[in-house]
């Protein structure tokens, strides 16, 4: 059954992305975001780094699912987090920005699809103008969280508050357009909760910053260095534990949440942050536990 209500509660069941036929088919590839344009990797650099990752999830009880094939005309797989979002009991498929991602969801679908629980459980927004990204939103302390950002948009906002108003408090967080090059294509590049109280941030990445957050976490800021290898996209197992970028600028941000009291997995991860996205994009959740 689908359940997450918090971004740092035990996870039980997760998508990872699918390396395998990345690219396989050049004529359809779309460039998205500013980090592909300075280079984009190979099947073969991908490989070792997303089975590192599924290894590191399955020793500590996670089950992993990978997506089906789609086909030639969806290239690239690897960051299912975008497509869609569970949230409290039911499954949100997102309408993506571009033409490239807008079918990827067929390759969730079968994970998707066999999930018992309330109906509807699966939400369709019924306006293709209304643009949401799972990378955008964050479910923590009963509000979810969404920015608004080159890939979400007012009308997403708009559609998020009705379906999920009742249960959660739905908190719009415009997130800063910054500099050309600069990899701030979503929320969760900006803000992330980890453990029971703190978040890792990035405050120049923010229009305004929420009282709700100034008032409700214990920032581990990030600085602008550390912001573009994606040092605040790392994946929360348990509110113990998170897994994160080994790598040397993702350092000082590592050993600050050992800092407060987390446990870090490091996992080698190169390839895939150069398609603009980490471990928090390159995994979407399908339960979560209570926290405790």
């Amino acid at each position: 059954m689908f359940h997450q209500y918090a971004e740092t509660a035990p996870l039980r069941r997760v998508i990872v992305g699918r390396y395998k036929g990345y690219r396989a088919h050049p004529a359809y590839e779309e460039i998205v975001n500013e980090e592909q344009k300075k280079g984009l990797p190979t099947e073969a650099e991908l490989q070792p780094e997303f089975s590192a990752f599924r290894k590191a999830l399955e020793a500590e009880g996670v089950e992993v699912l990978v997506p089906d094939y789609v086909g030639k005309f969806v290239y690239d797989q690897l960051t299912p987090r975008d497509i869609g979002m569970v949230i409290g009991k039911r499954f949100l498929a997102c309408n993506m920005a571009r033409a490239s991602r807008r079918y990827e969801v067929a390759g969730v679908f079968p994970h998707i699809l066999q999930e018992e629980g309330p109906e509807p459980n699966i939400l369709l927004p019924p306006n293709p103008d209304m643009l949401m990204e799972g990378g955008d939103l964050l479910l923590d302390k009963g509000v979810l969280f969404v920015g608004i950002s080159q890939r979400t948009n007012e009308a997403g906002l708009s559609y998020l508050q009705r379906a999920f108003g009742e249960e959660f408090e739905v908190l719009p967080v415009h997130c800063k357009a910054l500099a050309e090059g600069e990899n701030v294509l979503h929320l969760d590049c900006t803000f992330n909760p980890v453990g029971r109280r703190h978040c890792l941030i990035y405050p120049d990445g923010f229009r305004d910053i929420p009282t709700f957050i100034r008032d409700q976490y214990e920032w581990i800021p990030v600085d602008k260095k550390e912001q573009a290898v994606l040092a605040t996209n790392v994946l929360s197992v348990n509110e113990e534990t998170v897994i994160s970028r080994k790598h040397p600028a993702c350092q000082r941000v590592n050993e600050a949440m050992r800092a407060a009291g987390l446990r870090v997995i490091e996992v080698p991860f190169d390839a895939a942050p150069r398609t603009g996205g980490s471990f928090r994009c390159c995994s979407l959740p399908l339960e979560r536990g209570q926290n405790g």
